[in-house]
């Protein structure tokens, strides 16, 4: 008796069966409209892409840290630390080009909705590649069902351009729950996370990042962030602090897999540059 049970052989799938293939895996696993929702451009990296999660890693700090990937430092004052770890790179474009905002306002919107999409607050901040660039975006839509946890029907959301097949993920939307909506920020507690990512990722998976879209205490003037990986932190980034709102985007460099997740430690200043707590 012949007990083997080997699969015939199939031929080599084409282009457009991947990608047929690939689409009928996105519909099958796409979130519901309580969860966050990403929009993929030809990803060559394993179909389980699109399962990445849209969440937070975040380590919200007021107290400043010693420099950057420095084992062994000791101790410093704030102004030292200030003076010696300010962020020389940062994130901000200024408002969302004109060109870009139709695209914006369509990754802001949920598959098969209906509703009008109303943007509150955008802004026009770097790429997760030197050849592109990224609008962030609040948003309401006023029309239409909610899940239980956000009724109120805020959103946050972010898109890509160009589209590239090397960006992975070009656009993305979620939701804002009702408890993170109506928290304000406290002197104690400057920034309330509104949404954002910490598993996007480029897809030759050379380049893993981390992104945040806060409400804004009117104390604060300046955000940056880092990554920490591996026991490691990266440079300080500054983010843009802008109408009551903040963003913080953080990037590593390297070899990654889907799904794995960038930390990233935040701090804030007022006008005066003195550290304003963001972690109640």
């Amino acid at each position: 008796m012949n007990i083997r049970l080997d699969p015939p052989p199939v031929p080599p799938l084409t282009s457009s069966q991947r990608s047929q293939l690939r689409n009928r895996v996105m519909d099958k696993s796409r979130p519901t409209r309580d969860q966050s929702t990403r929009r993929w451009v030809a990803p060559v990296v394993a179909v389980a892409a699109v399962a990445a999660v849209v969440a937070g890693t975040l380590v919200i700090t007021g107290k400043p840290s010693s420099d950057p990937g420095v084992a062994g430092t000791p101790a410093q004052t704030p102004t030292q630390a200030q003076a010696q770890a300010r962020a020389r790179i940062g994130v901000d474009l200024g408002a969302v080009p004109r060109g870009d905002a139709s695209t914006l306002l369509r990754d802001c919107t949920f598959p098969e909705e209906k509703g009008i999409v109303k943007i509150l607050w955008s802004r026009h901040v770097r790429g997760i590649t030197k050849d592109s660039t990224t609008s962030v975006a609040v948003a309401l839509n006023s029309t239409g069902s909610h899940p239980a946890s956000a009724r109120l029907g805020y959103r946050f959301c972010m898109t890509r351009v160009p589209p590239s097949a090397k960006l992975g993920a070009v656009g993305s939307v979620g939701i804002v729950a009702d408890q993170a909506w109506t928290a304000r920020p406290t002197a104690e507690r400057g920034l309330v996370a509104l949404g954002g990512s910490d598993t996007d990722f480029t897809n030759d998976l050379g380049t893993l990042q981390a992104w945040t879209i806060y409400r804004a205490g009117p104390d604060i003037a300046r955000v940056e962030a880092r990554y920490v990986l591996n026991g490691k932190a990266g440079e300080w980034t500054k983010g843009v602090v802008d109408g009551g709102f903040a963003y913080t985007e953080v990037q590593a460099h390297g070899r990654f897999t889907v799904g794995q997740r960038l930390k990233a430690e935040v701090r804030a200043f007022d006008a005066a540059g003195k550290l304003v707590p963001v972690k109640g």
